[in-house]
């Protein structure tokens, strides 16, 4: 109440040295738009070239927070207010006149606008028979959060990201030689987290975009070479700013191997009709193959063969060394069906690339006196199809 009453005998010092004047001119703006939980906001009316009698005599001001009216110039409308809210004229000079506002302790209820509105009073015979309303000016009030989540994906071949559920400080990828574009998206942020795509201690090049909510940034940084036979950390920083410990981290260890994958299909025995038939296929020339990622799938059917016994299959494998694998598509009784379907075998590491080698059983004739039995290579076309 007492900066109330010093606020007043200002404005009355000043009203007795006043001219009026008819047009006016108001500016409204604030410290900051955005402001942390429990932090202060403070705001500004400015009407300047006003001296304080035209102000008294001819306007009205006032401030509201949302819909709620707070004050008549810096004079509360119930001392309520004055709990959260602070007002007072801002280094007072005589014809250049400030209103400040504080909402102190700032919370999600709070978000909105502060507005300065403003009236023109009109006289009759001393009495105000109206007042017109000259400007509503106002300032958003937006509280900073954090961010609420995290998606990094080395690129977009690869299905597999990080994301919250990734915490370990290094996430170990193995990919094969070649262009990768990163792209890190960071959701739920105010106002919007500012994003990178560090390569060990360089930062990749590459474009923001504010995606519809506005509240989801994503960067994507430009394909860069990454050569075989080498290793290097892939971080995604982002942080909002203005909120202290915002920072968020993810960082794959990216493991380029040497080499690139390859396949050699042989048949292991002679192929005749409604006998056994066996496939052989070696998987080489990249270190750290393993047995466990291998499978077989039927084409007619989309039927897939994981390592073990199926009904008239058997696949098997074994490791040669740390960079062959040789496996088996065993049929245990060949029908005239096999002859019309192709057999894929499937490298399937989701971590980089998955790759298939697509063959055909060849069809061996028999007549009625003799089976012939000729040992040859495969006689269907090979195709191999990279799936990204």
């Amino acid at each position: 109440m007492e900066k109330q009453q010093i606020t007043m005998g200002f404005l009355i010092y000043m009203l007795m040295h006043g001219l009026v004047r008819s047009e006016y001119t108001f500016k409204v703006w604030s410290q900051s738009t955005w402001v942390n939980p429990g932090d202060s906001y403070v705001a500004y009316c400015n009407i300047p070239d006003v001296e304080a009698l035209d102000i008294i005599s001819n306007l009205e001001v006032m401030w509201y927070h949302n819909s709620q009216q707070l004050t008549n110039l810096c004079v509360f409308l119930s001392s309520e207010l004055t709990f959260r809210y602070f007002c007072n004229v801002r280094l007072p000079q005589m014809y250049n006149i400030s209103l400040e506002i504080t909402l102190t302790n700032v919370q999600k209820t709070d978000e909105g606008n502060l507005s300065c509105v403003v009236y023109e009073k009109f006289w009759k015979n001393k009495t105000k028979v109206r007042g017109d309303l000259l400007a509503m000016k106002s300032v958003p009030i937006q509280l900073r959060e954090p961010i609420k989540s995290m998606r990094f994906k080395f690129d977009q071949s690869i299905e597999f990201s990080l994301t919250d559920e990734n915490t370990e400080a290094l996430h170990p990828l193995q990919v094969f030689p070649g262009r990768y574009a990163p792209t890190c998206q960071v959701n739920g942020s105010k106002p919007t987290a500012n994003v990178r795509i560090m390569m060990d201690s360089d930062l990749m090049n590459g474009r923001k975009f504010d995606l519809d909510d506005k509240m989801s940034t994503e960067f994507v940084a430009e394909e860069t070479d990454f050569r075989s036979n080498s290793k290097v950390n892939v971080m995604c920083s982002a942080e909002v700013d203005g909120v202290p410990n915002s920072e968020m981290q993810r960082t794959y260890q990216v493991l380029v191997r040497q080499g690139d994958l390859k396949f050699k299909c042989t048949n292991s025995s002679a192929i005749v009709n409604n006998k056994r038939h066996k496939i052989v296929c070696e998987v080489y020339n990249l270190e750290g193959i393993a047995c466990n990622k291998i499978k077989w799938k039927r084409g007619d059917t989309g039927e897939d063969y994981s390592l073990g016994s199926y009904n008239n299959i058997n696949v098997a494998c074994r490791e040669i060394t740390n960079s062959k694998i040789e496996t088996t598509l065993e049929i245990l009784q060949v029908a005239a069906e096999y002859f019309k379907t192709s057999l894929s075998v499937i490298y399937n590491d989701p971590l980089f690339q998955t790759r298939e080698f697509q063959l055909c059983i060849p069809q061996e004739y028999t007549n009625s006196v003799v089976a012939l039995q000729t040992s040859f290579v495969l006689l269907c076309s090979i195709v191999l199809a990279f799936i990204l």
